[in-house]
């Protein structure tokens, strides 16, 4: 009577659906499932199969149910790409936590802001980064999260922080603008963004804002020499 239950058709895997994934493919999820079409669904252990999805760079939270008799549910929470960052001819990109998603060579397409400036003592994928001026990573982000706040991070295509964390932010249309030393992000970047709205209005691009000292602001057209120095 048990081996009739237990190997009924009422009990094996139909259906699978997969959902919140953007970034990664179905076909991906479900080989780290390790999910079967006509599984037996006794003795399926969600949290096995939530681990397994959970390896994937990508994937911040997977969350497995069985919905009814035949169908499995996946609900995946995915890593968002936040930063990139050169190194060593490569570029590596991490999420707002600083968990390492991906590495790659060659040309970057992307409009997703670059740090530069920061040195890793090591980094794995599905990792968080481990740089050697760490520190200068957290001001990175939180210029970035102040930019976010402020509704013009994608204007943004690239921070660049020395090793006394001075502040360069470089934009898509190629204003840049000196930032300096900043001790509160949130009020640096929203003068930076009445000073990129003043611009626009004006017409003005490829001009350099200098923001280095408090309270005064100052606007020049980039020579020559330092478009060839770029």
């Amino acid at each position: 009577m048990y081996y009739i239950i237990f190997h009924s058709k009422l009990l094996i895997i139909k259906s699978i659906n997969i959902e919140g994934i953007d970034q990664i493919e179905e076909s991906v999820i479900l080989d780290l499932s390790g999910i079967n079409y006509n599984d037996q669904l006794f003795g399926f252990k969600h949290f096995d199969v939530e681990s397994k999805i959970e390896k994937h760079p990508y994937v911040r939270i997977a969350n497995v149910k069985r919905k009814n008799f035949n169908t499995i549910n996946i609900v995946v929470r995915e890593r968002e790409e936040y930063a990139i960052i050169p190194y060593m001819g490569s570029y590596v990109t991490l999420d707002e936590n600083k968990f390492v998603l991906k590495v790659s060579d060659g040309i970057l397409e992307s409009n997703i802001c670059i740090i530069t400036g920061i040195e890793f003592t090591s980094f794995n994928i599905g990792d968080q980064a481990q740089a050697e001026n760490i520190q200068s990573l957290d001001v990175a982000y939180q210029v970035l999260g102040a930019a976010r706040e402020a509704d013009i991070l994608d204007m943004i295509s690239e921070i660049n922080i020395d090793k006394n964390e001075h502040i360069k932010i470089v934009t898509f249309n190629g204003i840049e603008a000196l930032l300096g030393h900043i001790e509160n992000p949130a009020y640096s970047v929203l003068a930076l963004k009445e000073a990129l709205i003043t611009l626009h209005t004006r017409d003005m691009r490829d001009v350099i804002i200098d923001m280095r000292y408090e309270g005064h602001i100052t606007v020049r057209q980039r020579s020559r020499q330092e478009v060839e120095n770029d």
